[in-house]
């Protein structure tokens, strides 16, 4: 995937939300991100389709839920999105988000 379609694929800000909370949690159920991210199913399905369509994350499925992580493969060749989500993503609804996850469960 070249850089520019990386890009403008992960400039959407749900979509940067969902990287941004799945970096910092290992695998998440999709159940934990609709809650977090306040999203209807239909909205953050297609997001994470997209997502996984890419190759930017992978999906489980665990009985009637799917759990999520960002591929490693795709961090280790894209380092400028590891750089990002480490360093870059400090507005405050990044952070609101990630003290939610904090309280989330499934």
């Amino acid at each position: 995937m070249e850089i520019m379609d990386i890009l403008k694929l992960i400039s959407d800000n749900n979509r940067m939300r969902i990287l941004n909370i799945l970096y910092k949690k290992d695998k998440i159920c999709v159940c934990v991100l609709e809650d977090i991210l306040g999203l209807n199913q239909s909205n953050l399905s297609r997001h994470l389709n997209k997502l996984k369509k890419a190759g930017i994350i992978v999906g489980e499925k665990r009985s009637q839920w799917v759990d999520y992580e960002i591929s490693e493969k795709f961090l280790q060749e894209n380092q400028f999105v590891r750089e990002i989500l480490e360093t870059r993503l400090t507005g405050e609804i990044f952070l609101r988000d990630l003290e939610n996850l904090k309280c989330s469960t499934c």
